[in-house]
């Protein structure tokens, strides 16, 4: 299998960005995958969860890797995205929540895929759209970026939002699907806020299956010699 290394990343905090790798990794974890994380983030907040869970499952084997990093400079994370790159199966990176931290460019210039969770949310689609243009400005000095954008809406209520809200959500969709894929919706449910890093249940694994299946799918149709982004408007949305 060859290396994959996908990169959760958002410039607004609380849309589930970690929550979301934990998840991937451990649906990757139970199609019998090899899969690590490697925490960037400033908050560790995977790293601690691992941390936690160790102490309930103590005895059991981890079923993946996870290990920190302290973003400091483009050196040195330029070393981590070349060393992963020599790991076999997919390596899930969780960003730090400020994307213009200095040392952060040359992982989203070497990543394959970034995933990128949003709300529908004023504050949460006006962040999204600035971490939109600040990987254009990447990509447009960094030509060898060739990483395929993931767009999740994610913890979606779909009991709420009124039918002018729903059509403006829908319209976002379609505006983020001119940059990226638009995943299926991954729906706010109380099984997704017990996520742990050793083990998946079936609960959680409904709530993501569309959605983790959809990106599974493209990564594995993906070819190097398509365009980095080759989505038809409006492609997977909700």
């Amino acid at each position: 299998m060859k290396n994959r290394k996908v990169v959760f990343a958002n410039q607004k905090g609380g849309v589930g960005k970690s929550t979301l790798c934990i998840l991937f990794a451990n649906y990757l974890a139970a199609k019998g995958k090899d899969v690590c994380i490697i925490d960037t983030d400033l908050q560790k907040t995977i790293l601690m969860q691992r941390r936690k869970d160790k102490l309930i499952y103590e005895g059991e084997e981890e079923p993946y890797n996870v290990q920190d990093f302290d973003v400091t400079d483009v050196e040195t994370m330029q070393t981590l995205v070349d060393s992963a790159s020599q790991v076999e199966g997919f390596v899930l990176f969780d960003s730090p929540g400020n994307i213009s931290e200095d040392g952060l460019a040359p992982l989203f210039v070497g990543a394959d895929y970034i995933v990128c969770p949003y709300e529908y949310e004023d504050k949460a689609l006006d962040s999204t759209g600035v971490f939109v243009q600040v990987l254009n400005v990447l990509r447009e000095h960094n030509p060898q970026m060739t990483a395929q954008l993931f767009f999740v809406p994610n913890r979606i209520d779909p009991r709420i939002g009124t039918a002018e809200e729903q059509e403006m959500w829908r319209r976002t969709d379609e505006v983020f699907g001119n940059f990226g894929r638009v995943t299926p919706v991954v729906n706010s449910r109380a099984t997704l806020k017990r996520t742990n890093t050793f083990e998946l249940l079936g609960t959680q694994r409904d709530a993501v299956k569309k959605a983790f299946d959809y990106m599974l799918r493209r990564m594995k149709k993906r070819k190097k010699s398509l365009p980095p982004n080759p989505s038809p408007k409006g492609e997977g949305s909700a």
